[in-house]
């Protein structure tokens, strides 16, 4: 099965990379533009989505807060001080909705938010999460993917039998979906970056089995449930058999069971330029700058202002964008009669979690910790390692950084803008939580634009 793909996957990626190199060259020119507004909280920003015109933001002190004014004012629906990070949130529907954290912590609301009562966790760091309804859903810890199906009181790994070697060929879990009662999936990659091949493992009958597929021809950056649906967004080549080879187009594709895919038939020419990455049920960055709404019949466009600190995690209503940073920033949103005809600059890319099966390291232990291998920079070229001295506060937030041994002041200050989104395990000493310093290492490439 692997053989017959790998020639489509080098060109695939080499597809990718491309995109990214000729997209590249403005990155060094944006400035941080002044119509985005920074929110002060007296908690960090963690994570952030929306449901309707509600934006939601969760993150330490194991708080959960919404905005039903794009942003303006915020109201804080559940805080507990010195409690647990949580990481990630997200509603099913408009009434049910969950946030997970560290210490296995899942917090779950079916009164629209008003209301977060914890719900049967892990025993680990929940790094990724989807639920379908209170009984059933998905979760990736630090190593272990597990499913439940009876609310959280039993936990079983996900496995797919005599697929369990091929498996191993896709370490990374990159994103999960739990459909409804009987169907949910994972797309895993075999790297940790949005642009490594990927293969799905689904199931259709609530976990009693678990089957993987892989969807040739095709590389898909997000994955996700709009619509009672799972949709995946990327590329695929095409005319693979004329002379001179294949070349890429964006795709889109959906499926009610995980088994069957379907090209969507709406318009994707918003993506033609950049591609369409960093997908949420909102749409699309087709280029920081632009959003485009692949998933409606008739996709729709809104322009952003564009800002060198833009990252993959955001959130938009009809009028306004988000993203979590150093900071929470908000920006209005335009509309557009039509996708853009120039391209825009790129936007950041996706990182996984480490690998299943990892060995878990002495100290301090990184828990999100992604930061891009490729780095585009005219003014330098070729492998390096970086050093990172990095402080760690109390709860396991980033609070300074400084990225030693980089090519150019703009590789800098990209690694270092990443790695102030890292977070760790709260580190013990003596049964409590301590401020550390650390000093770490990542290696990268950095490329000439053509």
């Amino acid at each position: 099965m692997r053989k017959k793909t790998v020639g489509t996957r080098k060109l695939l990626f080499l597809i990718c990379v491309c995109v990214l190199l000729a997209t590249s060259v403005a990155v060094g020119q944006e400035q941080t533009s002044p119509d985005w507004n920074s929110h002060d909280f007296s908690f960090r920003v963690l994570n952030i989505m929306s449901t309707g015109q509600l934006l939601w933001v969760c993150g330490t002190d194991e708080t959960v807060a919404v905005s039903s004014d794009n942003g303006a004012h915020w109201q804080v629906k559940h805080q507990k001080v010195d409690g647990a990070l949580l990481l990630n949130i997200d509603f099913a529907d408009s009434k049910f909705g969950y946030a997970t954290g560290t210490g296995g912590l899942i917090l779950a609301t079916v009164d629209g938010g008003e209301t977060w009562v914890p719900h049967s966790g892990t025993s680990e760091t929940i790094l990724q999460a989807s639920f379908a309804d209170l009984q059933h859903g998905l979760v990736r810890t630090p190593t272990s993917l597990l499913f439940t199906v009876d609310g959280g009181l039993h936990w079983t790994a996900v496995s797919v039998g005599q697929n369990e070697e091929d498996i191993k060929h896709f370490p990374y879990t990159f994103s999960l979906v739990a459909l409804d009662g009987v169907h949910m999936a994972a797309m895993l990659k075999e790297g940790a970056a949005q642009y490594e091949s990927q293969a799905f493992v689904f199931t259709q009958d609530s976990g009693k089995s678990w089957n993987l597929l892989n969807i040739p021809n095709v590389t898909l950056y997000s994955f996700l449930r709009s619509e009672a649906r799972y949709w995946a967004v990327g590329t695929e080549v095409i005319h693979k058999d004329q002379p001179g080879g294949g070349y890429g187009v964006p795709v889109a594709l959906y499926s009610s069971d995980g088994q069957k895919w379907n090209h969507s038939t709406s318009d994707l020419s918003g993506c033609k330029l950049e591609m369409c990455t960093v997908c949420n049920t909102r749409g699309c960055f087709s280029s920081n700058g632009v959003i485009s709404r692949v998933f409606l019949e008739k996709p729709t466009y809104s322009a952003f202002p564009a800002t060198k600190e833009l990252t993959t995690k955001w959130a938009s209503t009809d009028f306004t964008v988000c993203f979590v940073g150093s900071n929470l920033y908000c920006a209005a949103l335009k509309e557009l009669a039509q996708a853009p005809s120039s391209a825009g600059s790129p936007v950041p890319t996706v990182v996984a979690p480490g690998p299943l099966g990892a060995p878990i390291p002495q100290g301090p232990r990184c828990i999100v910790c992604g930061v891009d291998r490729i780095f585009i920079d005219k003014k330098a070229q070729g492998a390096y390692t970086i050093k990172l001295v990095l402080g760690v506060g109390k709860n396991g937030t980033v609070t300074s950084v400084e990225a030693q041994g980089a090519p150019t002041p703009e590789v800098k200050r990209r690694i270092e803008q990443q790695t102030q989104q890292w977070i760790f395990e709260p580190y013990l000493k003596d049964g409590a939580p301590i401020n550390v310093k650390l000093n770490t290492t990542v290696s990268v490439n950095v490329i000439k634009p053509r």
